[in-house]
């Protein structure tokens, strides 16, 4: 994290130094501020890599900083846009949760914070955030260096417009991005033949192939209706679900591996 320009947001006095303590002995320039406003007079003041943000903050508090960030017109802030924000918050609502992530927010912590795990997911929010720096200024690749999601994650946050085509053996994916959205999907194979919010999930659940950025055709239907950060996020609940049943398949077999060979044990003990 070395020379890493952070903005932390944080009320709390005692917290924040504690936070920003953190930071600066893993070799991190943190910037402080004490609620959302200063934060953006900040970020309008100098780039940073990183921002990191108490929710319940008095006058503008951390989601209202993360919509401005986001979606606000402000020109000063348009290249700040893509910039990953971590929200931090006591004990928050499963709904209000969902609707952050829903919205893009790159990070979130439950309050109060261990150090550990908060430099762990500093750490990897730094990762991301150059791994998309590097895949968005390239046009093809593999899925094994830049996955599927964060190609797509890319798109939407710097709003481009481009056709990514993933291949995959026999199955090929197109998904066209007008201004970061997800505007139409296809995915064709041996035993797949579907468009709209059925291919871009499962175009979204590919995770071995190569990838293209091309221009995007003159003329491009509008097949999927869903907003793109849900199907993000579908897509990625999807897969941890997957990887769950996976998971649960192998320990079953295991464990049927298990028992046979106990029974077979206990078989011979009996003969003997």
């Amino acid at each position: 994290m070395q020379g890493t320009r952070i903005l932390l947001l944080e009320d709390d006095r005692e917290t924040r130094w504690a936070l920003a303590t953190v930071l600066r002995r893993e070799g991190c320039r943190v910037t402080e501020a004490s609620n959302g406003e200063e934060g953006l007079k900040a970020l309008g003041r100098g780039g940073f890599d990183l921002c990191i943000s108490d929710v319940c903050m008095p006058g503008m508090g951390g989601f209202g900083f993360f919509a401005a960030v986001r979606f606000g017109e402000e020109p000063e802030l348009a290249s700040r846009k893509s910039m990953p924000i971590l929200l931090m918050s006591g004990k928050v609502p499963t709904r209000e949760l969902a609707q952050a992530l829903d919205a893009g927010v790159d990070e979130f912590m439950e309050k109060p914070v261990d150090p550990e795990e908060f430099k762990a997911r500093v750490r990897a929010l730094i990762r991301r955030a150059r791994a998309a720096m590097t895949s968005s200024a390239r046009t093809s690749g593999d899925l094994e260096d830049f996955s599927i999601g964060a190609l797509c994650q890319t798109l939407n946050m710097s709003g481009r417009t481009a056709r990514l085509r993933v291949t995959s053996g026999a199955v090929t994916a197109l998904l066209d991005f007008e201004k970061g959205s997800i505007r139409n999907a296809t995915i064709q194979g041996p035993s797949i033949d579907a468009r709209g919010d059925a291919a871009a999930l499962e175009a979204l659940g590919i995770g071995e192939g190569k990838f293209e950025l091309l221009p995007t055709p003159d003329s491009v239907p509008k097949t999927v209706t869903s907003d793109t950060p849900g199907l993000l996020l579908r897509a990625a609940t999807r897969s941890d679900e997957i990887a769950l049943q996976v998971q649960a398949t192998a320990a079953l077999a295991a464990s049927a591996v298990k028992s046979a060979a106990d029974a077979a044990d206990a078989g011979i003990r009996l003969a003997d």
